[in-house]
């Protein structure tokens, strides 16, 4: 099945524009249903200044969500599609404008043409509330957190495999950057097989703009286009995403040190309180000690005291210092100094 690649602008605007495969892809990627979806941008790109190439393109949906227990919440949904890592900033440009829009709770997708760090094809970030007293994990469901907190999809298209294991796979693989019948990789064949109606729809929509020569004429010239851009400012993005790959990669760094420091940060507290449960254990096995200590040599001198008042009374009866003696187990030259 010859397919057109859905990476190109044109291209994602078509999928986009169909409901039902538009409720598809974001539907799949949220893991929820998605019961109503209305465009509020229809299209929004974003040109570098120096280059004047097209790097960012992105859709807005308000939207209606269902979650797994059946909850249904109004959200903002943010498509966005970008090229370069070095767009990072102008994903945060577009995030911080729309926070000053929008009244609904943000959900950001982002299909990236290129890898970051995290060896992850697909992954998601939702914030986590807990109790700051107690640590236990809350679920606040109050306008104000909402619009304060924004939760993010990432796809990396370059890390996807051929897989139709599961129904996110299924959709991911239309993604694949392989597989290329074209020079400039607008067209690419599909081998998988289609048991989903959404993704065969999906796959229709991509094998018409396939087929369609005025939808070819776009795509060929959108990448014309791109080819041109990378042909004359090629060196200036590799070197932007260079930069950008070292201050991710340094950051990675940093952070990896700080949970190092801080996993032995607590390693020696724990030591620490080892060293000193063991320290009171010991004070305690001491104080036992003595005690007892104390308690015999009490014992003793009430026992020697006994022995003095025997032989005393003895003594009064008569008796001698040599039968005494044999009575209370003493010698008598202990006897004699009582």
């Amino acid at each position: 099945m010859i397919i057109a690649n859905p990476i190109y602008d044109v291209i994602f605007k078509l999928l986009l524009e169909n409901d039902r495969v538009s409720k598809f892809l974001i539907g799949t990627i949220l893991d929820c249903k998605v019961v109503s979806l209305t465009p509020t941008v229809i299209e929004r790109t974003k040109r570098d200044k120096d280059s004047g190439n097209l790097t960012l393109f992105s859709m807005d949906f308000a939207a209606t969500i269902k979650n797994t227990i059946g909850e249904e919440k109004r959200v903002l949904i943010e498509m966005q599609k970008a090229k370069h890592l070095a767009d990072v900033t102008r994903f945060r440009e577009y995030l911080g404008t729309e926070y000053i829009k929008s009244t609904l709770p943000i959900i950001s997708i982002y299909i990236l043409g290129f890898n970051l760090s995290v060896d992850s094809v697909a992954f998601g970030n939702s914030p986590t509330f807990r109790d700051l007293r107690t640590g236990e994990r809350l679920h606040p469901h109050d306008p104000f957190v909402e619009q304060l907190t924004h939760t993010a999809y990432f796809v990396q298209t370059k890390r996807i495999k051929p897989s139709s294991n599961t129904r996110l796979d299924k959709l991911l693989s239309i993604f694949e950057q392989a597989n290329f019948i074209s020079d400039g990789e607008t067209m690419k064949d599909y081998s998988l097989g289609v048991d989903d109606p959404e993704l065969k729809e999906t796959l229709d929509i991509l094998c018409y703009a396939a087929a369609d020569p005025e939808t070819r004429k776009e795509l060929d010239e959108e990448a014309y286009y791109q080819r041109a851009m990378k042909q004359m400012f090629g060196k200036q993005y590799e070197e932007m995403e260079k930069k950008a790959q070292e201050i991710a990669d340094a950051k990675n760094k940093i952070e990896a040190a700080e949970r190092k420091v801080e996993t032995a940060k607590r390693k020696v507290e724990a030591a620490k309180r080892k060293t000193e449960d063991a320290k009171r254990k010991t004070e305690a096995a001491e104080r036992e000690a003595e005690n007892a200590r104390r308690e015999a040599e009490a014992a003793k001198r009430g026992n020697e005291e006994s022995t003095r008042k025997i032989v005393r009374k003895l003594r009064k009866n008569g008796m001698t210092t040599s039968e005494i003696a044999k009575i209370v187990e003493l010698t008598e030259a202990e006897v004699e100094k009582i």
